[in-house]
Parts: structure tokens; C-alpha cells; sequence
């Protein structure tokens, strides 16, 4: 298992297979190629060399750069499948027409991985070629993602195989791999979800805080409009009692002096009263 850097992957590209037709005439390998006025983007490099010479039944290669075929594997949840073509190898024709574009082995990398293929003489195959340093062709590679931006490579077959063991090595190394790039990937996600619900944990604090504040500010505002209005209130207050004691005392002064004139009638009345009564005895 080795493990390489994403140096290799820049310049991301996105590409897909295009469809034609299955009757598609194959081309002899040394039949010379028609060049086109228009200049083949590099993504469709590996493809259209590869359908020109074996058909369009093979495995789904996806059209495009290395890092965007790590991606969809990422999220499929599976691995890579990377097949680099080297043409002037002997075993490359056998291997691709009796091997990888079997039925058996077509049908097996379409479901369980994402495949991507290269030419070994250029562009991102020719990087490849360099990190995996493979001794014969055709070469093959399981690879799946790895923390710090790399890459692991889990298996790497060199030279020709069958379908029936091509299809056996695949189905061992996803058995044995799977369990373990499983739970790397439920971490992961157990991490994301972690962080998740503490950035929300962190926001619902942070509106609460706020709330409060606002709700201090308003009590804080409250409490000076009554500081405001206190002192005026006291002083009308003050104002109601001087005027009922003042209100108060005047009406105790005309009381008293009817008072008084009360009691002088009724003193003459009481001397009248005693004259009467002396003068009847």
C-alpha cells in the first residue's frame, strides 16, 4: 500500500463519456488516424485512443482529471479503479480486448468503483507512471483517498491477468479495504457532524447572549424614563399635601369662630333664662 501526494492532481477538469454508436468499426493498431482541425482537450485523450482501437463495451471511464475521479469516488463511497495504457507493450492489446472489456470485469468495475485510465507516455499518466514506478504493463491500481490531501494505493497489478482473476484480486482487496475505508469515511463524517452541532451549539449561545443584552438595554431604558418621571411625581405630590393642609387649616379657623359666636348666644340665652326665672319665683 503505497501512499502519494495530490501534487500530481491539479489543473481539475470535469469530463464525461460520451456515447456512440456500438457498432463502432475497431481500428488496427497501426492504422494511421485522421487528425482533427480541432485539438483533442486532454481529458478525452486515454478515451477516444481507447474506443478507436477496442469499441465502446468497456468499463465506464470517466473523461476527466484525476482529482475530479477521486472526488466521485469520494462520494459514491468508492474506490478508484486507474488503468495507464501503455500501447507499445505487447501484453496491452490482449489484455484490454480478452480482460478489461469483458462482460464479466465491465460489469463488476461499473458497480463496485470509479475508473479512470490514462496513457502512460503523457499528461497525468505519465505522473503516475513516475509515482507508481511499475515494472510491466498493463498496470493497474486500486486507490482511495487519504487524510492531508494524499492518496493510498491499495493494490497495483502489473502485467496480463484474466477476467476471472482480475475480477478475484478486485473482489479480495475490496473485501479486506472496504471494513477499513468504511470507518475512516464514518469518522470523518462522525467529525463533520461533531462540528456541526457545535458551530450550532456556539450560534444558539451567542442569539441568547444577544437577547439578553437586548433585554438589559430595554430594562436599563425603563428604569431612566422612571428616574424622569419620579421626581416630577413627588413634587405634585408635595404640591396636593400643602394645599390639603392649607385647605385644612382654613376650615378649622371658620370653625372655630363659629364656635365661639355659638357659645356667647348661648350664654345670653342662659342669663336671659335666670332672669326669667328669678323674677317668676
Amino acid at each position: 500500500m503505497t501512499s502519494l501526494p495530490r501534487s500530481l492532481m491539479s489543473f481539475v477538469g470535469i469530463g464525461r463519456r460520451r456515447n456512440q454508436n456500438t457498432n463502432f468499426p475497431l481500428q488496427p493498431l497501426d492504422t494511421p488516424q485522421p487528425q482533427s482541425s480541432l485539438a483533442t482537450p486532454e481529458e478525452w485523450i486515454f478515451l477516444d485512443n481507447f474506443e478507436q482501437q477496442y469499441g465502446t463495451k468497456h468499463p465506464f471511464f470517466y473523461a476527466c482529471r484525476f482529482i475530479e475521479a477521486m472526488k466521485l469516488a469520494e462520494q459514491d463511497k468508492k474506490f478508484v479503479f486507474m488503468y495507464l495504457h501503455s500501447q507499445e507493450h505487447p501484453f496491452a492489446n490482449v489484455f484490454c480486448k480478452e480482460t478489461l472489456c469483458s462482460e464479466l470485469v465491465t460489469q463488476f468495475l461499473d458497480v463496485n468503483f470509479v475508473c479512470w485510465g490514462a496513457l502512460a507516455d503523457r499528461g497525468e499518466g505519465l505522473q503516475m507512471v513516475a509515482s507508481l514506478r511499475p515494472s510491466s504493463f498493463p498496470c493497474c491500481a486500486v486507490i482511495s483517498p487519504a487524510p492531508n490531501d494524499g492518496i493510498i494505493v491499495l493494490q497495483q497489478l502489473e502485467g496480463p491477468l484474466s477476467p476471472a482473476e482480475l475480477v478475484e484480486i478486485l473482489q479480495t482487496t475490496l473485501e479486506e479495504q472496504g471494513l477499513a475505508f468504511g470507518s475512516a469515511k464514518a469518522k470523518r463524517d462522525e467529525k463533520i457532524r461533531a462540528d456541526r452541532r457545535l458551530r450550532e451549539e456556539q450560534d444558539a449561545a451567542y442569539f441568547k447572549a444577544l437577547q439578553i443584552d437586548k433585554e438589559k438595554e430595554k430594562l436599563k431604558s425603563l428604569s431612566s424614563k422612571e428616574r424622569v418621571q419620579k421626581p416630577v411625581e413627588t413634587q405634585n405630590t408635595r404640591n396636593y399635601g400643602m394645599l390639603r393642609n392649607n385647605y385644612v387649616d382654613v376650615t378649622k379657623f371658620h370653625n372655630k369662630g363659629n364656635g365661639s359666636t355659638s357659645e356667647k348666644q348661648d350664654k345670653g340665652r342662659i342669663t336671659s333664662s335666670g332672669k326669667e326665672t328669678q323674677v317668676a319665683q
